[in-house]
């Protein structure tokens, strides 16, 4: 963990929205991980940016370059592709960082759209699929595992339950349905519950509503760990294509994770729609930095 930090810690923010505010295509399945082969620099230009913001972790750019998303995609040598395109995202956040004293999170998605809980594969699968992805990781510098944006039960269960052969911390974030449940219907004290079980560091919310975050903190704040939030900045939910409508601003965005840290969030940042320019403007605010 870093030294001489002043808490809660500041998680970057979207890395596809910035890549679409710059004209790059990316289709699904692939979304940005399509930007660390053609558009690397890019990759680390945003990583950069972000820490420039004053933000504590950077995330890699991976949460989309398992080989099931670039064998959906059609990729010719899918898994070539698909592990050249997770070694460049490493080494674009590990550029990015250079001698500063960041953390590293690296980012695992669900196996499926994120928004569409009800495409998880089983938990069979999702095993071995998972254990892959964990042991890529486990032989990288990374310093933190992030399963994130995750809204389905069982496939939070078939990663935690693995996540005792990982050699790191481990942060487990959930997408809100309401201010109760994941997108799956699963009340938040249920996923919570596991988490415990699974030894998971730091427990947060994100890709969700600002509305739909509140109401979750009372939910997650006192569920015997750590904490944190990186919600969206539209007011609804991102198109499948990842563009937001009807942004909050950065002024109001830094006034609720102040909501936050002073209930006690250890993690705080962004996700679809922050920028560069939110995470300073959100840090300054909190930490006067």
């Amino acid at each position: 963990m870093k030294s001489n930090i002043q808490m809660p810690l500041v998680l970057d923010g979207a890395m596809g929205t910035e890549l679409l505010k710059l004209g790059l295509k990316l289709p699904l399945p692939l979304w940005s991980a399509i930007a660390n082969e053609e558009h690397y620099k890019k990759v680390v230009e945003i990583h950069k940016n972000y820490i420039e913001g004053g933000c504590d972790v950077i995330t890699t750019n991976t949460f989309r370059t398992s080989y099931r998303s670039y064998k959906k995609a059609k990729v010719k040598d899918a898994l070539i592709r698909s592990n050249n395109s997770f070694k460049k995202a490493i080494k674009a956040a590990l550029e990015a960082k250079g001698k500063k004293d960041i953390l590293i999170a690296g980012s695992i998605a669900p196996l499926e759209d994120c928004y569409e809980p009800d495409l998880f594969p089983g938990e069979k699968v999702a095993e071995i699929e998972f254990m892959e992805i964990l042991e890529n990781f486990n032989n990288e510098p990374v310093d933190i595992i992030l399963i994130e944006t995750m809204g389905n039960f069982l496939e939070i269960k078939s990663i935690l339950k693995l996540t005792n052969q990982v050699n790191k911390k481990v942060w487990l974030s959930i997408v809100l349905k309401n201010n109760s449940h994941i997108l799956d219907g699963t009340h938040i004290e249920k996923v919570a519950a596991m988490a415990n079980r699974y030894s998971v560091d730091t427990l947060l919310i994100n890709c969700s509503t600002i509305s739909n975050t509140t109401g979750a903190i009372k939910k997650i704040k006192d569920w015997g760990g750590k904490w944190g939030i990186y919600p969206n900045l539209g007011r609804t939910m991102p198109t499948k294509d990842g563009h937001i409508k009807d942004l909050v601003s950065n002024a109001d965005f830094s006034k609720f994770m102040l909501y936050a840290k002073d209930r006690g969030a250890s993690v705080i940042g962004g996700c679809c729609g922050s920028t560069p320019e939110t995470i300073r403007k959100m840090t300054k605010y909190i930490k006067g930095k």
